[in-house]
């Protein structure tokens, strides 16, 4: 009794001298580490933080404020803003205007009112926003915000994995090449960005964070409606609740169970993402429209240069490959160990990009972690105590400087479409109402419906699915290529007039040819239209496409 009396003063004498606990038992901050706005401004300046602008300012530099920069895919007429971005930005004007998604074909006269539904249509809204809010430099500054945040995400998602922001930088800088493939002005940059979001979010799931979870319904909800990219998020989500079925170990490989609880709240969460991914103006038609394109649209997957195989002997080819094999010798040399679901998502994605160029978009957010996470044994970790906070909101100030100061005028952008759309030619066909049923180059359709929609109708544009099921794309496919039924196909569609590359096949087909006559040229396109009907000169092209019909036959 009396130790316990002796044990009992010495505490209240403790409690009475000290006032309070200790400094490190009261607050979970270390000792002298700043709090409150001190604290809060030294996260936002940290180095970590200023890696990230980095990373953006580099991708700025490079791409964005050179917006008249060819892809790396070698394809000679993309940019930032293709050929597609006009098209997605009528169809957005469109619905904002007449509140009103469509449903059949409005835009050509080869496949007038057939069935076509805006599958991408809240991607589609955003760049019709972005148009009315400030023109091409809306456009432009729209760009840059969907590509910085893909860029930041897949910062963080790296991180995520290897906890070293160093390691991080180094793997997402590396795959800046790849990155710059996908970021063109299309509704699929949203898609882009839902999919790395997921995984973030089942990387956190699996760290215990399991209220994570529930942001993936929302994700999904948008996702359906902003890009077909979707089914990717269904195999993530499939691929992750497989792996922890049963747990094994083989060699470097190994999954780890689920317990009962986590296994269940995820295939309840991935039952709400499917019954969220039905809430869109079409109903179901949006779920099912990345399954109908795969099985029912070979002309596009054949024809369309970013659904070809990947090019080995372009630089972004090679670089692939050479990242690829070094990642490997550096695994196999390390002993790193690797879990299921990033091994079947990483050989999926590998085998898919190999097949299909495009698919470089599942590639890189597959890979990036598992680069930080590899570079991280050797890249020494982030110190806090030795950051220089002052010296990086100077350099992140003057990076923002920069962007602000280069960040190209409506002008300049103009006078970067213009040399890749016919604007000029656009001025002809205003001031010509009377040229119909015009043959147009596919590239450039998406910018006629959009300058010259509903006074003048297309022959073809970038909704190649609408083009594929009506016959049409076939029908375009063999007059640019000079088929034997070319003057025959001109006739069967009544094409009144072409706008084409000037040094096209079928421009210089058509030169050449006694029944059409060129009435418009500049230094991109050129404008044919057919000559007045005389009866001698149609009885030959007739004489003369029966022959080549019955050769044919």
């Amino acid at each position: 009794m009396s130790n316990q009396s002796e044990r009992s003063s010495q505490v209240k004498q403790i409690i009475q001298n000290s006032g309070s606990a200790p400094p490190d038992e009261r607050s979970d901050s270390p000792p002298g580490e700043p709090r409150g706005t001190r604290a809060i401004l030294q996260r936002v300046f940290s180095f970590p933080v200023f890696l990230g602008m980095l990373l953006v300012a580099g991708f700025f530099a490079g791409r964005l404020l050179n917006p008249g920069q060819l892809s790396s895919s070698g394809a000679g007429s993309i940019s930032w803003l293709e050929g597609d971005t006009w098209w997605h930005l009528a169809v957005g004007n469109q619905i904002l205007k007449t509140h009103i998604w469509p449903t059949h074909d409005p835009y050509s006269f080869t496949a007038p009112a057939s069935p076509w539904i805006a599958y991408e249509w809240l991607g589609e809204v955003l760049i019709a926003f972005a148009w009315r809010l400030g023109s091409l430099r809306g456009l432009m500054i729209l760009l840059g915000a969907l590509a910085g945040a893909i860029l930041l995400l897949l910062y963080y998602q790296a991180y995520l994995r290897c906890k070293n922001s160093k390691a991080a930088f180094v793997a997402c800088t590396l795959l800046l090449p790849l990155v710059s493939l996908t970021i063109t002005m299309r509704p699929q940059l949203l898609g882009y960005i839902f999919l790395i979001a997921t995984l973030i979010v089942l990387e956190k799931f699996r760290q215990g964070h399991q209220r994570a979870l529930w942001v993936l319904p929302p994700i999904f909800l948008l996702w359906v409606n902003a890009h077909g990219t979707f089914v990717f998020g269904f195999l993530i989500l499939g691929v992750y609740w497989a792996s922890g079925l049963k747990a094994f170990e083989f060699g470097g490989l190994y999954a780890e169970r689920w317990t009962e609880r986590d296994r269940q709240r995820l295939e309840f969460i991935s039952l709400l993402c499917l019954l969220a991914s039905t809430l869109t103006p079409y109903g179901t038609r949006l779920l099912a429209y990345p399954l109908e394109m795969a099985s029912s649209q070979p002309l596009i997957v054949q024809s369309i240069q970013e659904w070809e195989p990947l090019n080995l002997s372009l630089a972004y080819g090679k670089y692939f490959v050479v990242l690829l094999l070094v990642f490997w010798l550096a695994l196999v040399a390390s002993r790193l160990r690797c879990r299921l679901q990033d091994f079947v998502l990483l050989a999926f994605a590998i085998g898919e990009t190999f097949l299909h160029a495009r698919f470089i978009l599942l590639f890189v957010p597959v890979f990036a972690p598992l680069l930080a996470e590899l570079l991280a044994k050797w890249i020494p970790q982030y110190q806090p105590a030795k950051d220089h906070y002052i010296l990086n909101f100077v350099l992140m100030a003057l990076i923002a400087a920069g962007i602000v100061k280069l960040f190209p005028s409506n002008r300049r952008l103009e006078q970067k479409v213009e040399s890749k759309m016919p604007v000029r030619a656009v001025w002809f066909f205003r001031a010509h109402p009377a040229l119909k049923r015009t043959l147009n180059d596919a590239y450039w359709g998406g910018y006629l419906i959009e300058k010259l929609w509903p006074t003048h109708k297309v022959f073809i544009d970038g909704r190649l699915d609408l083009y594929e099921y009506s016959g049409v794309m076939a029908d375009y496919l063999n007059m640019t290529r000079l088929a034997p039924d070319t003057r025959f196909l001109l006739r069967k569609y009544q094409v009144q007039s072409c706008l084409l590359p000037r040094s096209s096949p079928l421009a210089v087909f058509l030169a050449a040819s006694p029944n059409w006559q060129e009435v418009y040229q500049d230094n991109l396109s050129a404008v044919f239209v057919r000559k007045a009907e005389n009866e001698s000169g149609n009885a030959t092209e007739r004489n003369e496409e029966k022959a080549k019909g019955g050769q044919s036959g």
